[in-house]
């Protein structure tokens, strides 16, 4: 293996045991280091998110009660339980006054067209709509997003059943609701440094609600096969890491009541900022420690070099008989001046052994 490297000079052998020296503990530090900030990285990227999950979940969570709450006591009433539109519509205009978001509140007969409504529009047939079909069969709760046909725009249609005194459903009180209540919470939301993290809203059917930035057109994006959506239920610890537009990504889940889900998500990349400026800090030490290597080598190996070289020249010209040289360095307390001061005592052995042989041959 020696036979095909090139010979390296004292210049190289001195910086490189420099290099390794200086790089060695500097490369174990940047091992370490990387590994707690990458942790503590992880964990602060990721406290910040349910942060911003909870609080989104949570406001979201009391919007969606307040409006379940509201409609249940007003299906409780008499003017509901008598299935009358006259004594049914002063109601339902005054569930559509009192909260702002409520686009239209109507009862449903149990042949699911309209029985009465807040508007002067005519009967409409609801009777294919999931939420009359969920209450109409007795459950407490009928929701579903769609595109509303009186607003033309995405919204939330919130249902429940109108029991008589018997206890027997005799019609479903609704209301279709805009969305806005929900989606003005996610546009100021700033996650991360840049900026460039996202709050979203899903609702229990796969549609998505709502999102940071996400300009909402006459149809709803069905995000049933998303994987925020997919794992809303076997998430552990309430984080979820995926790829989301060909980007790793982390995100933090929250549950909210009747099904619906908030995440808040962020590039990985963002989250793990501090560790690519660790990283490039440490890239920078190593560039510096390289130099300093090569500048300590620069100065100190002619030092140790030349009087090397010189006591070569001085050797290679005693193999030629000449013994006339001064040896340079003897005074020196280090390796060097013990080799000066024993090729200076070759020099006079030589020396004197030629004179020896001279004159015994002149005899």
């Amino acid at each position: 293996m020696r036979r095909f490297l090139p010979p390296l000079t004292l210049f190289w052998r001195f910086f490189l045991v420099l290099l390794v020296a200086a790089l060695l503990p500097l490369l174990l530090t940047w091992y370490f280091a990387r590994g707690v900030t990458a942790d503590n990285a992880e964990r602060l990227a990721e406290a910040r998110l349910h942060y911003e999950a909870v609080q989104i979940a949570t406001r979201t969570d009391g919007w969606l009660h307040l409006n379940y709450e509201s409609l249940s006591e007003h299906a409780d009433t008499i003017a509901m339980r008598s299935m009358l539109p006259e004594l049914q519509r002063p109601v339902l205009i005054a569930i559509a006054n009192h909260q702002p978001w409520t686009q239209l509140a109507f009862t449903v007969g149990l042949d699911g067209v309209s029985l009465s409504r807040s508007d002067s529009l005519a009967p409409i047939n609801y009777s294919d709509r999931v939420y009359f079909k969920t209450t109409a069969a007795g459950q407490p709760l009928g929701q579903q997003m769609l595109i509303s046909r009186t607003t033309n725009r995405p919204s939330w249609v919130v249902a429940v059943p109108i029991k008589d005194e018997m206890g027997k459903v005799v019609g479903v009180l609704a209301k279709t609701n805009g969305l806005n209540e929900l989606t003005d919470q996610l546009t100021n939301v700033k996650i991360g440094d840049s900026g460039s993290g996202r709050a979203i809203l899903i609702a229990p059917d796969g549609k998505l609600a709502g999102m940071t930035g996400a300009v909402f057109e006459k149809e709803l994006r069905d995000w049933s096969k998303h994987p925020l959506y997919l794992n809303r239920e076997n998430v552990r610890g309430g984080v979820l890491h995926y790829v989301d537009e060909g980007r790793p990504t982390v995100a933090v889940l929250q549950p909210v009541r009747f099904g619906w889900l908030v995440a808040v998500q962020m590039d990985e990349s963002e989250a793990l900022r501090p560790v690519a400026e660790t990283d490039r800090n440490m890239l920078i030490l190593l560039m510096v420690a390289g130099l300093l290597a090569a500048a300590f080598a620069a100065f100190f190996a002619p030092g140790l070099s030349r009087p090397l070289i010189r006591l070569t020249t001085i050797a290679d010209d005693m193999s030629r008989g000449h013994f006339d040289h001064e040896i340079p360095g003897t005074e020196r307390r280090d390796e060097i001046g013990a080799l000066s001061r024993a090729i200076e005592r070759m020099t006079r052995s030589l020396r004197l052994a030629m004179e020896r042989l001279t004159k015994s041959e002149g005899g």
